[in-house]
């Protein structure tokens, strides 16, 4: 487990970095490795499910503002889901040249970083669920921990080493810590695929 503030310090002693201009960019460095971690992390802890909705004659919904990547998008109509497929901006706009036109969605594309097209535009209001990988709220002097630095402080280190050479410009650091970043990964995500396994076993056995 570590704290923000632990954190930073970790960061300046590891880096032998204590200057002005670095410690100005730690926060970023911080930032940009926590984004990096909700990607490459494979624990529940960065996944949500979600509903929403889709409204009548409007082809544009608005995505959570924690979302880093969107897995999953499920149309729910009465008891059955349907699987939106993502598609390509050609393919949207061949499949579906007049946005004036309704029907029950079938594919979607992103309009922009926060908002996904859906074709044909929603010809009645659609229930939907969203699968999708998140952001955990950030690491900061007025939230000093989260999941990652409780439980993958090693990960999140070397991470922000990453950045933190990166702006030093040591790209040899960086090969180093990129390394051993991929290590800690790796088994964080293999820990998590053995508790799965272990919660198959069990539930076998006791069935």
């Amino acid at each position: 487990m570590t704290t923000y503030a632990e954190l930073v310090q970790n960061i300046k002693d590891f880096m032998e970095d204590d200057g002005t201009e670095f410690s100005n960019e730690i926060d970023k460095f911080i930032d940009l490795s926590e984004l990096r971690l909700s990607r490459d992390l494979k624990t529940p802890e960065f996944r949500r499910k979600v509903t929403s909705a889709f409204s009548a004659n409007d082809p544009f919904l608005t995505m959570p503002t924690d979302l880093v990547l969107l897995e999953h998008l499920h149309l729910v109509n009465s008891s059955v889901r349907s699987v939106l497929l993502l598609k390509s901006d050609e393919f949207m706009l061949e499949f579906w040249p007049n946005r004036t036109s309704t029907g029950t969605p079938k594919y979607y594309n992103y309009f922009d970083s926060t908002t996904i097209l859906v074709a044909p535009t929603p010809s009645t209001n659609f229930s939907l669920e969203l699968s999708y990988k998140r952001r955990l709220p950030a690491l900061s002097s007025s939230n000093t921990s989260n999941w990652t630095s409780i439980n993958a402080a090693d990960a999140l280190l070397y991470a922000c080493l990453i950045e933190a050479s990166v702006f030093n410009r040591n790209f040899p650091l960086q090969d180093r810590y990129m390394a051993m970043y991929k290590e800690a990964v790796q088994a964080i995500n293999n820990e998590q695929l053995v508790g799965i396994s272990n919660d198959d076993f069990y539930k076998k056995s006791e069935g």
